[in-house]
């Protein structure tokens, strides 16, 4: 019997691909109206929110204009390359603040029970991840793999399969943030320092002290993200 692993759906990459559809793609040209926020929220399975942050970088962009009991409405066609990359990193940006404060609810949890739970081979291969990451070679394609590793090492010590999913269903999103931040001087070693205080905290089965340094860790990826996106 062959079992497959279960593909999760993530949210984020259907916000950044239907808006880039919709207006990139679409059939729509300045001057039309576009759907209301409850249409396209449902369409695109996301929260209002998310897609209101995004409405406000097109809106600022000046692509997108709201009119006071109107709706909004399409304001110019995007002919300049650069300016679609632009509004699309700062719709992925939009995409990756959120999920890091949703971060900030759920991992902090991850990691009080990790403090509570791990086993002594579950910090074994905590340590080797954070090993692997602090190897990272900055010019390797898949750099992003080893910070991967060292969070979902991390869920897996909580021993709770829902957890470790919740982890594992946002891997693509976190590789992408750290794309954003890998070459900012000097943060590869304020990440690895940032890490090593989440580490050292499991070990020493301190819960309240590993939600600090994950809340620390946290804190600076957003700090990091939100001054030096590209494009912003």
């Amino acid at each position: 019997m062959t079992i497959k692993k279960i593909k999760y759906h993530r949210v984020y990459e259907d916000v950044i691909e239907q808006i880039k559809n919709l207006i990139l793609e679409g059939n729509l040209t300045p001057g039309d109206v576009l759907p209301t926020e409850r249409e396209l929220a449902q369409s695109f399975g996301i929260s209002r929110g998310t897609l209101r942050e995004a409405f406000r970088i097109l809106e600022r962009e000046g692509l997108i204009e709201a009119r006071p009991g109107g709706g909004r409405f399409l304001s110019k066609a995007l002919d300049v390359a650069e300016d679609r990359s632009r509004i699309l990193d700062n719709i992925e940006r939009a995409t990756i603040i959120e999920l890091l404060e949703a971060r900030e609810l759920f991992e902090t949890g991850i990691v009080e029970l990790a403090a509570k739970r791990a086993t002594d081979e579950d910090i074994a291969e905590i340590e080797a991840a954070f090993e692997k990451w602090g190897q990272i070679d900055q010019e390797a394609e898949d750099r992003s793999k080893p910070d991967q590793a060292f969070h979902l090492s991390i869920a897996k010590a909580t021993h709770n399969v829902v957890l470790v999913n919740m982890i594992e269903l946002h891997m693509d999103l976190l590789q992408r943030t750290l794309s954003k931040t890998a070459q900012i001087p000097g943060r590869k070693s304020e990440v690895y320092e940032e890490h090593l205080l989440i580490m050292q905290a499991i070990k020493e089965r301190d819960p309240v002290k590993a939600k600090l340094a994950l809340l620390n860790h946290l804190s600076r990826v957003k700090e990091n993200i939100q001054k030096n996106y590209i494009h912003v």
